[in-house]
């Protein structure tokens, strides 16, 4: 399975070249351990960007397409926590005490994360 489809919810030149780039988007079906493909995180972040520009009221994001992300920031995500390891989306149990890496096959497909990707 694979993460939802992306919703740009905002986007804010943070300078020096970077985008804050702030997403919705539902969790994967089936966890993959060690976190989602960052290519496949990636391409789904450049399609929201590329659907979000072609809607007269996003032009904010036009010409962001071309992006690499160099970390997530975690806004609302429900009990978990997102976070961009080792090139992938990678999240953990913020509902645990030890706040573990969620288990493999789990499905977050219910759980909506509201992140923030920060790009060159």
């Amino acid at each position: 399975m694979a993460i939802g489809t992306m919703t740009i919810v905002n986007r804010v030149d943070f300078g020096k070249g970077e985008k804050n780039i702030k997403v919705s988007f539902a969790g994967d079906g089936a966890y993959t351990t060690g976190g989602t493909v960052g290519a496949d995180v990636l391409a789904a972040l450049q399609l929201a960007i590329k659907t979000a520009a072609g809607v007269a009221t996003d032009a904010n994001v036009r010409g962001a397409e071309a992006v690499t992300i160099k970390e997530v920031v975690c806004g609302d995500c429900g009990q978990y926590l997102a976070s961009w390891t080792g090139g992938k989306l990678k999240v953990l149990d913020g509902g645990s005490a030890t706040q573990a890496e969620v288990a493999g096959a789990v499905n977050l497909s219910g759980t909506t994360f509201n992140v923030t990707f920060i790009c060159d």
